[in-house]
């Protein structure tokens, strides 16, 4: 038995179990994991297997959101978060309850079906009494504080969560890029994500005073590009949009979602 041992058998020190212990309180104090996996992110199964623990691709999955730009309040959102009897500032919906309820449950439905929508296998759905429609693109309109944003960012997460491409547009930021003509490869990618990505969704839809006509040029390619994809997009719409110029592109575009009007539903 050399010194070390010795000491360490003298003194019942087990320089392993500290190095250990130690290492455990510093993963502890950077977060990265949690008690159930000891703090390193990824837990062996009963097949001694390992795998990524629950809290890490919590954390991974809030980074997709991030890179998607859904607004960081809304990160972590789900529909179950939607607060259906009241109002945005507490207030009893009344008779706007029921309304509110049925939207939920619609869009519980589409998350059900989004990756058959995506594929083209749309359900068919039944409103205003005995109108049957395609469940595919929506619009939605509502004043402030009627959920459009908090509906178009739990929908993106919940695409994402489904192993599908997803991402949120703020349309002045959309209007922004197109309008500087020094932004051409933005716009290019712009419409790559348009004719790519599984499921978009634009908020804060709204008429602003634009004369550029490369800007309608731009709408236009915008419009075809998602609707030639076949797959979904959300509006979400404040106010009237049909003075908006983006050529026939982006007009069929529009003109081929089912409008949802909301309620002021949406803490």
């Amino acid at each position: 038995m050399d010194s070390s041992d010795q000491i360490s058998k003298l003194f019942g020190l087990d320089f392993a179990s500290q190095a250990k212990e130690k290492a455990y309180l510093q993963r502890k104090a950077e977060g990265k994991g949690c008690f159930s996996c000891h703090y390193t992110g990824y837990i062996t199964n009963s097949n001694s297997t390992t795998s990524m623990c629950s809290c890490a691709k919590e954390k991974w999955l809030s980074e997709i959101f991030k890179k998607s730009n859904v607004p960081n309040k809304y990160i972590g959102k789900t529909l179950e978060d939607w607060e259906t009897r009241t109002n945005s500032s507490g207030e009893d919906l009344g008779i706007h309850e029921i309304t509110s309820q049925n939207i939920k449950r619609l869009l519980k439905f589409y998350e059900k079906n989004l990756f058959f929508i995506v594929q083209g296998l749309c359900p068919k759905i039944k409103h205003n009494i005995n109108q049957r429609d395609t469940l595919h693109s929506l619009k939605f309109t509502g004043s402030n504080g009627s959920g459009k944003t908090f509906i178009a960012s739990v929908m993106v997460q919940h695409a994402i969560r489904k192993q599908l491409t997803a991402k949120y547009y703020d349309w002045s930021e959309i209007l922004e890029t197109l309008i500087d003509y020094n932004r051409k490869e933005e716009v290019t990618e712009l419409v790559d994500e348009f004719k790519n990505l599984d499921f978009i969704a634009i908020d804060g839809l709204q008429n602003f005073s634009i004369t550029q006509s490369h800007v309608t040029i731009q709408l236009d390619r915008l419009g075809k590009a998602r609707s030639n994809s076949g797959k979904p997009i959300f509006l979400m719409v404040s106010g009237d949009i049909s003075k908006i110029e983006g050529g026939t592109g982006w007009s069929s575009l529009v003109s081929s979602c089912l409008t949802i009007q909301l309620p002021h539903a949406i803490k």
